[in-house]
């Protein structure tokens, strides 16, 4: 559920946009200012009936504001019915301005994203030298890969190019950082002979996942993309949702950081492979969720420069997944 506050600057205005409220039967309430001239509107809405009211109240001549809130609670059983006939047979989507705030909201600042990675890969790392699941979720939980990833295949569906360069500029900083991270502290724990001696590298390089079926890997990321690209769209919870997209990245990254320390570049090569396929196929799953659920600018030449925007990445992506997934079968066969 939505609350919308519109704020209308002239008495015709606020008659415009109470019709175009009535049209798609909504209830609202009308608050005079103190000048006498400014109303404000206030409208309780289903999230999937949103982007239709923007777009509507878009078309209202004189000075419109439309601000979307999400209320803590709804006290009625009177509005529960109601709303529960409007929404029961609906998808639900958000609209367009709610998904644009939500990817951005979704981009922490570049010192905090750049921490938290670093440790996250850090974590992950000692996770594969224990050999340990417990601590590998832990290091998924505290990586915060989800952002970047649907930041930029949010902008990708709304042909927003600044979000879309943030997003993928802070892709590439997060695995050069959890990289750089997994192999200075894979270095360090190399240097312990206690470490060594305690390590069974056999079965730690064993979680980069190297070895398995590349269908079986692309299945996973590709499942994680369109969860998360449903979480996105709709009103869904994303944070169990990028424990499940780190899940795909974080333990080969730890294990190319092992690998490099103990000197294995066959398992190096194949975990770096893995990472290369698991980002590629989240960012197609992500993409393709969001634009069959219905996201697209509204414009008509916006969405012919988008679509062709959008096929021209998904080929680009689904080249380099082909290529990823071959040397993968290739370092697979080698090992």
């Amino acid at each position: 559920m939505r609350l919308l506050t519109v704020l209308a600057s002239s008495q015709s205005s606020v008659d415009e946009v109470t019709a175009v409220i009535e049209r798609h039967d909504l209830e609202y309430s009308l608050t005079d200012h103190t000048d006498g001239e400014c109303r404000t509107i206030t409208v309780p809405a289903p999230a999937h009936a949103v982007e239709p009211l923007e777009d509507d109240l878009a078309t209202v001549a004189g000075d419109v504001t439309v601000v979307v809130e999400e209320p803590m609670a709804i006290v009625g059983s009177d509005w529960d019915d109601s709303a529960r006939r409007r929404e029961w047979l609906s998808f639900k989507r958000i609209s367009r301005s709610e998904l644009r705030s939500k990817a951005q909201s979704q981009l922490p600042s570049l010192v905090i994203f750049a921490a938290m990675t670093a440790i996250s890969g850090i974590v992950a790392t000692t996770g594969v030298l224990l050999d340990s699941l417990a601590v590998l979720v832990g290091a998924m939980v505290i990586a915060p890969l989800l952002g970047p990833a649907m930041a930029s295949s949010a902008a990708t569906v709304l042909d927003e190019r600044r979000l879309f360069v943030r997003g993928v500029k802070l892709q590439l900083v997060g695995i050069g950082v959890a990289m750089a991270s997994a192999l200075a502290f894979a270095a360090f724990a190399q240097t312990s002979t206690v470490i060594t001696a305690a390590v069974d590298l056999e079965a730690s390089l064993g979680l980069g996942s190297h070895g398995l079926p590349p269908s079986l890997l692309v299945t996973v990321a590709v499942c994680s993309g369109i969860a998360a690209g449903l979480g996105m769209a709709t009103t869904g919870i994303t944070d169990l949702i990028g424990v499940m997209i780190a899940a795909a990245i974080m333990p080969p990254i730890g294990v190319v950081g092992v690998g490099v320390a103990w000197a294995e570049p066959a398992a190096v090569l194949g975990s770096l492979v893995v990472v290369a396929v698991n980002v590629i196929a989240i960012n197609v799953g992500a993409i393709a969720t969001l634009w069959t659920v219905g996201f697209h600018p509204t414009d008509r030449s916006r969405i012919r420069t988008t679509r062709g925007a959008i096929l021209r990445r998904v080929i680009l992506l689904t080249a380099l997944l082909l290529v990823a997934i071959r040397l993968l079968e290739v370092v697979s066969d080698g090992l």
